[in-house]
C-alpha cells in the first residue's frame, strides 16, 4: 500500500479539518503545529483545495444569509491571516494527473463523498508533502488507490 507515516523530514500540509481547528485555537492543533514548527522551522503548507474549502464555508454562509455579522467577519479575518502565513500548494498539472488516476478508481458514491479529498491528496503527493489530518479513514481509502508508480502518501494523524 502506497501510504506511510510522515518522517521527521517530511514537509506537511494541513487538511481543512486541522486548519479549521487551528483557526479556532483548539489545543491539540496548536500543540501539533508548534511541534511541527520547532522541528521543521517553517509553517505547514495548505493545499489550494483546503483554502477553497475554508473560504467556501464562509461564502456559502454569507450568500445564504445575505449579511456578515461581527463574528463571521472576525473568523474570516483570522482565516485570511492563517492562509497568508502559510505556503499554498497549487493544484497543477502533476496534481491533475494524480487526481485523474485516483478519481475513476473510487466508487460513484465515494467520488461524490470524497471528491475534494482526491484533490488534496493529489496535490500533496505531487509536491512531495505529507498531510496532517484528523480524517484517517478517508485518506487511507483514497491514498490506498495510488499505484507503485506514484510517490507515497505520508499521513500524520492529528487528533484532539
Amino acid at each position: 500500500m502506497p501510504i506511510g507515516a510522515v518522517l521527521p523530514e517530511t514537509p506537511l500540509a494541513i487538511d481543512t479539518d486541522v486548519l479549521t481547528d487551528w483557526r479556532y485555537q483548539k489545543p491539540y492543533a496548536i500543540n501539533e503545529i508548534r511541534k511541527y514548527l520547532e522541528r521543521s522551522k517553517r509553517p505547514p503548507a495548505l493545499t489550494s483545495m483546503s483554502v477553497f474549502e475554508a473560504f467556501y464555508g464562509f461564502e456559502n454562509t454569507i450568500a445564504k444569509s445575505d449579511l456578515v455579522n461581527d463574528r463571521t467577519q472576525q473568523d474570516l479575518s483570522n482565516l485570511e491571516r492563517l492562509v497568508a502565513a502559510c505556503p499554498v500548494l497549487p493544484f497543477d498539472q502533476a496534481s491533475a494527473k494524480i487526481a485523474s488516476y485516483l478519481f475513476p478508481r473510487l466508487s460513484k458514491s465515494d467520488q461524490s463523498k470524497h471528491g475534494r479529498d482526491v484533490f488534496i491528496i493529489a496535490t500533496v503527493v505531487a509536491h512531495g508533502y505529507g498531510i496532517a489530518t484528523r480524517n484517517k479513514s478517508d485518506f487511507e481509502l483514497i491514498g490506498g488507490l495510488l499505484s507503485a508508480n506514484h510517490p507515497m502518501l505520508r499521513l500524520a494523524i492529528w487528533k484532539p
